[in-house]
């Protein structure tokens, strides 16, 4: 048999990330209650290639380290089967084909052992997208065009909430770094309460002696278990003296309706820090 030869690689490197990802999904959280047992999403081709979708689901969650480095962990089995729902959800469609401007609705259905506590459970909803081709054909000179397809994954939230749920956060200590550049790392060692993540924001503070906001930031996060928050401020042109960091843990985010967040009441905690 005459060798195979003159293989084309045709792979889409090149492109940016943006204009591969044409596939979009609304919502990127979906909140899932014991009452209903059923979600849905949505899936929208904004692209000119017809594209071929999977929908797959597994268990994974955030945390940080003493330095409030965050890592992403999911091959946890030994939390996972205290936590994770994953394995109770079923979606149909599972694959399908989006024709250009096409979108498709994606039922969830949870059907959860009858054993399940009362608690927040989750999952990830990984929702792969690859442009549809043509097979590879073998023509009469027996050469070989082959198409290296690219596939982009896309990972969103779900959560199950199941019964009585709730969560909370206790603030155990503040801590402060000052960098030669005038960064001020503000690390905040906290423990998460109740049996829910904690969805929300917390914004820093950094104020004067008269009680002026000299520097602030804020962040939108999940907090899944105990861990340390790290939060840096600009402090480059902020006077010498001695100054009071508030950082404030409130459920509520832009991003997601505050009838799906789980409610506590805001918790603030402050401490002082000398700029030199």
């Amino acid at each position: 048999m005459t060798a195979i030869r003159n293989i084309l690689l045709a792979i889409a490197l090149v492109l940016p990330l943006q204009s591969m990802a044409q596939v979009t999904i609304a919502p990127t959280n979906l909140f899932i209650d014991s009452q209903s047992k059923f979600g849905t999403y949505m899936v929208i081709n904004n692209s000119n290639t017809p594209q071929e979708v999977s929908i797959d689901f597994f268990f994974g969650y955030s945390q940080t380290d003493e330095n409030g480095n965050r890592t992403t962990v999911e091959d946890s089995a030994e939390v996972a089967a205290d936590h994770s729902i994953a394995e109770s959800i079923r979606a149909f469609p599972r694959n399908f084909v989006l024709n250009p401007n096409q979108r498709q609705i994606v039922r969830l259905r949870i059907t959860p052992p009858n054993t399940l506590n009362d608690g927040v459970y989750w999952s990830r909803i990984k929702t792969s997208s690859t442009p549809q081709s043509a097979p590879i054909e073998l023509s009469n000179d027996q050469s070989v065009t082959a198409q290296v397809g690219i596939v982009i994954n896309q990972v969103t939230g779900l959560f199950y909430k199941n019964g009585d749920v709730n969560t909370g956060i206790e603030v155990a200590e503040i801590r402060t770094e000052i960098s030669d550049e005038n960064i001020l790392a503000v690390l905040t060692d906290y423990n998460r309460t109740g049996n829910a993540p904690f969805l929300g924001t917390i914004s820093v503070n950094l104020k004067n002696s008269d009680g002026e906001v000299v520097q602030s930031g804020f962040i939108s996060t999940s907090l899944y278990f105990d861990g340390t928050q790290r939060q840096e401020l600009n402090i480059e042109g902020v006077p010498s003296g001695q100054y009071t960091i508030e950082v404030k843990f409130e459920s509520q985010r832009n991003d997601v309706s505050s009838r799906d967040i789980v409610q506590m009441d805001p918790v603030t905690a402050t401490t002082t820090v000398t700029i030199p």
